[in-house]
């Protein structure tokens, strides 16, 4: 039983911060161990107040993943994974609010379809803050009680004037580590994860020069950018890549994923609405363009808008202003607009999926990625890089792969792109603390046959079925092919096929969302939208 913390030990909230900074100092001439850090850390917290568990989470924002910084202090939460999605947790709940969270009853939220897991083992309050650095969310703070405490007032106000400069520390600690990782040389830009990003390791390889060539040029620019390409092949990363080397990177970049807006909600998820404009408008809320202030606003899949969304963008652009929902006042805007579509622009102008106004607005410069299958000289350099960042955080030795297995990798079509290879990877990591990665393994991870098997080889174009309910020549809208299935039924097979893959599973390191390189929330939308029931 851990000692009683006197009530007056956070009566003075200034005093006791620079009491955990002053310790917290101690690391900086040497070594930023994370280990070191934590440990320092949560003895600090300890001598303050009494608490039953204590950790740290780092956020990637790019796959909206949490990362356990450190084994926690406290309470074993052994169905708490190191690596999950963010969605339908605390920690995602403060996060999206940028705000923290204070529970005093876990076991009646209902964040998901399952129960929260420290309820599981008894904890039933808990505070969780946002680490927030230059406007982006790189982490979480979590402290966690079986029951409330009687200060948690006080000790709300200290982790909030605490935050601040922790999250400085935090950073310093994972840039002492990459710098180590590299020899001490003058490290990349890092991600949330600590991690280098994805494209800088691609900077230099001979297929992506000329799209990176363009992209410095642009960068530093104000100029909207649309960047095109198949799904999987880094659209969003690029995007993140023109904001973290752009004068607004010390503003935030707020992603919207365009499909997922329902056009009933898109001025209140875009615009914001004042208290009271519609009922359950309890309180003024700040929409997707506000929020990017003096930033970076990234439209993913800008095709998916429909023409009256895309009318109402346009507007916008046009005038530097909007509207909140309920509120007659413009607001001047001053937000850098980058996009990404992976639809056939030629085709989507003709035909009036995209409005040739709003395209020309979002089009200054159009930057195309290249698919994986014209790259085979990053599939080694790719591979290498998801061997190794599996590998940090599953905590297992790196595979050695045969020139075999690589070749089989190579020669690959990757209809998926990045995202597929990515999956492909995480499935051999996982095979391979059964023994060996063999070729055999590798073909059937790649969804490939040996020759003979008839049975399960997949279809020539000669002979793909007609879709029930209509012809194979049939065309299925103004958007689609005379003559191939559509992009929403070639969808539903690729989702079906991995939930059969994952036996119904949506979430976790094994389930249909991880397959798919999309997040839970991302995938359940897709299910509802295509009338699929796991």
């Amino acid at each position: 039983m851990f000692q009683q913390s006197s009530p007056t030990d956070l009566s003075n909230v200034p005093l006791a911060v620079a009491r955990v900074i002053q310790h917290l100092s101690r690391l900086v001439p040497g070594k930023m161990d994370r280990n070191a850090f934590f440990q320092i850390l949560s003895r600090q917290l300890r001598l303050l107040f009494n608490y039953d568990r204590f950790c740290i989470n780092l956020y990637d924002a790019e796959r909206e993943f949490l990362n356990l910084f450190t084994a926690a202090d406290g309470t074993v939460v052994e169905s708490l994974s190191n690596t999950r999605i963010a969605k339908n947790t605390v920690a995602g709940m403060a996060i999206a609010s940028r705000k923290p969270v204070v529970i005093n009853d876990l076991a009646s939220q209902d964040l998901g379809d399952t129960p929260l897991p420290l309820a599981s083992v008894g904890l039933n309050a808990t505070i969780a803050l946002p680490l927030i650095l230059n406007r982006e969310v790189i982490g979480t703070l979590h402290v966690s009680f079986v029951r409330q405490p009687d200060n948690v007032v006080e000790i709300l106000n200290f982790l909030l004037e605490l935050s601040p400069v922790l999250t400085t520390f935090l950073f310093a600690v994972l840039a002492e580590e990459r710098s180590s990782a590299s020899g001490n040389r003058d490290p990349a830009p890092a991600d949330a994860s600590g991690s280098a990003p994805l494209v800088d390791r691609l900077l230099e390889t001979q297929d992506m020069a000329r799209v990176m060539s363009v992209a410095r040029k642009v960068a530093k620019l104000h100029i909207p950018v649309l960047i095109i390409g198949e799904t999987g092949t880094g659209k969003s990363m690029l995007a993140r890549w023109l904001h973290r080397r752009s004068p607004r990177r010390a503003a935030n970049f707020v992603k919207v994923n365009c499909p997922s807006l329902a056009p009933t909600l898109f001025e209140s998820e875009m615009f914001g609405y004042a208290k009271g404009a519609f009922t359950g408008a309890y309180a003024k809320r700040i929409g997707r363009i506000e929020m990017a202030q003096s930033g970076t606003l990234f439209l993913d899949e800008i095709g998916e808008l429909s023409p009256d969304m895309q009318s109402k963008l346009l507007q916008v652009m046009e005038e530097n202003s909007f509207e909140r929902v309920g509120e007659a006042r413009s607001i001047g805007v001053d937000i850098r607009v980058l996009s990404a579509t992976n639809i056939d622009l030629e085709r989507a102008l003709i035909e009036g999926c995209l409005r040739r106004d709003l395209f020309y607005r979002l089009a200054s410069v159009i930057l195309r990625l290249p698919p994986l299958r014209q790259r085979k000289n990053d599939i080694p350099i790719l591979v290498e890089y998801f061997i190794s960042q599996f590998s940090r955080q599953w905590d297992l030795r790196p595979p050695r792969l045969s020139r075999g297995v690589l070749s089989d990798l190579c020669d690959h079509d990757w209809p998926g792109n990045i995202r597929e290879l990515r999956n492909v990877i995480s499935r051999l990591l996982l095979h391979s603390l059964d023994g060996a990665v063999t070729e055999s393994f590798v073909r059937e991870a790649l969804h490939e046959w040996e020759p003979g098997a008839e049975a399960s080889a997949p279809a020539s174009p000669e002979a793909v079925p007609a879709v029930e309910g209509r012809p194979p020549h049939a065309g299925a809208g103004p958007c689609s092919g005379p003559a191939l299935p559509t992009l929403e039924e070639n969808e539903r097979a690729h989702i079906l096929e991995a939930l059969r893959l994952t036996g119904g599973r949506l979430s976790g390191p094994r389930g249909a969302a991880a397959l798919l390189g999309v997040p839970r929330s991302t995938l359940q939308h897709r299910l509802r939208k295509l009338g699929i029931t796991p």
